[in-house]
């Protein structure tokens, strides 16, 4: 007669680290998480529909900019304990699964659910009494209790409690330093039943007994995340909003910022400057729906959104005031990352400031230290105005000022960092344009 594995079978193989992980969706957030398991001795398995990603990382090479990355996966590469492909059918033998596709807003700016609906079709057939189910994606309040459930029950028809386990465990790492992070950060966990909650910590403590799990409803963990990107999101909007009243009163928002904050308890103000990003742009649209009062994310929104093309109208009015036209311009902007010391352009303010640019007739060229572009030299020479779009430490020092020291006329500096020495620029007879610092 057959045994029937329990939930609590689960829990002991977890515990006793004999178990095999399945990561689906390899990407920034997955695929530092499955190298995170396999390099602690857990076989792991990932799955990505990206077939020149799995080969990628079957050859031996990360796809995308991680801290010690490359290291590791070249470190497991003739190893059992990872194992990537395309394939759903080999997530059979995961006795956990973590769910780590990305959630995108649709036309209207409402969640759009569809890649994790995908994922959950694609487990048809697969799943298996008793594995975890672990939702890593950024999703609304509510998604797993009112939609992954009620998904595995009816359309994969197993029980939640008793065939399959599901939890809440919202990722909270940077980009680019999952590998570094992954083990200190504290984290979430918002489990269906206290067994999945369980289950889940014990997954996660996995990387480090010593890590911090905190326990909470589904909901919980869900808004816990939203709550963390939406503070700093609106945070960063209100820095923006102190850089515009700052330059409308002729004073510069980085000098008082910087005063204020210097050994001052209750300091703590961001610096002003260009906000984007997977996360942070869209996250608050997934509180707005249940909201009452919608409006201070919203506003926070179209002020961090407005600033790309805030420094663009800038540009072209300085410009204006020169005699000279945007329209058919060579302008080189630095940097395409969301921000500095990556090469993740998703939701990067640089390239809305590209495109605004060239919307208005401009010949841009872009240099970026993590990207294949033009080089510094060739990027400057003839330009009309030169753009810091992400502040790579690469660019905060001015270093092409040998390139255009013969410029007639000398190209306009726009700085939406407020990196730029003001007096270097000044002693090289430079017009500079800073977010934040009135003329």
């Amino acid at each position: 007669m057959e045994v029937k594995v329990q939930p609590q079978d689960l829990l002991d193989k977890v515990r006793s680290r004999d178990f095999t992980l399945g990561v689906v969706g390899l990407g920034r957030v997955g695929l530092p998480l499955a190298l995170a398991y396999a390099v602690r001795g857990v076989r792991t398995i990932g799955v990505d529909l990206d077939e020149s990603r799995i080969a990628a990382i079957r050859a031996g090479g990360m796809p995308f900019q991680e801290i010690d990355g490359q290291a590791v996966l070249e470190g497991l590469k003739d190893s059992d304990r990872l194992d990537v492909g395309t394939d759903y059918g080999r997530l059979r033998d995961a006795d956990a699964i973590f769910i780590t596709v990305g959630t995108l807003l649709n036309s209207e700016f409402r969640p759009d659910y569809s890649h994790i609906e995908e994922v959950l079709t694609g487990l048809a057939g697969i799943l298996r009494p008793v594995q975890i189910l672990m939702l890593r994606s950024t999703v609304a309040p509510g998604t797993l209790v009112r939609r992954v459930k009620p998904f595995v029950e009816n359309n994969l028809q197993l029980s939640v409690g008793r065939d399959v386990l599901l939890a809440s465990t919202p990722e909270r790492i940077a980009a680019g330093k999952a590998l570094q992070e992954l083990p200190m950060l504290p984290e979430i966990v918002g489990g269906i039943d206290d067994m999945s909650s369980q289950v889940a910590a014990a997954v996660l403590k996995t990387l480090n007994e010593e890590k911090t799990v905190h326990i909470t409803k589904p909901e919980g963990a869900e808004l816990a995340k939203l709550f963390t990107n939406v503070y700093r999101y609106v945070t960063f909007a209100l820095a923006n909003e102190f850089a515009l009243l700052a330059e409308v009163n002729g004073a510069d928002a980085h000098e008082i910022i910087r005063a204020s904050n210097e050994g001052y308890p209750r300091g703590g103000i961001p610096l002003p400057g260009p906000c984007g990003g997977p996360c942070l742009a869209k996250d608050g649209y997934f509180l707005v729906e249940n909201l009452t009062f919608p409006d201070f994310i919203l506003t926070a929104w179209k002020l961090n959104e407005g600033v790309p093309a805030y420094m663009v109208r800038r540009l072209k009015q300085r410009l204006d005031e020169r005699g000279e036209s945007l329209d058919g311009a060579k302008v080189c902007v630095l940097g395409l990352g969301f921000k500095a010391e990556i090469d993740d352009t998703r939701q990067s303010p640089a390239l809305r400031i590209i495109e605004m640019l060239r919307s208005e007739g401009a010949n841009v060229v872009v240099c970026d230290p993590f990207h294949e572009t033009a080089d510094l030299e060739s990027g400057v020479k003839g330009a009309s105005a030169i753009v810091l779009a992400t502040n790579h430490k690469v660019y905060r020092d001015l270093p092409f000022l040998k390139y255009i020291e013969r410029a007639d006329p000398p190209p306009i500096l726009v700085d939406c960092w407020g990196e730029w020495d003001g007096e270097k620029a000044r002693a090289a007879n430079l017009d500079l344009l800073v977010f934040g610092k009135g003329d």
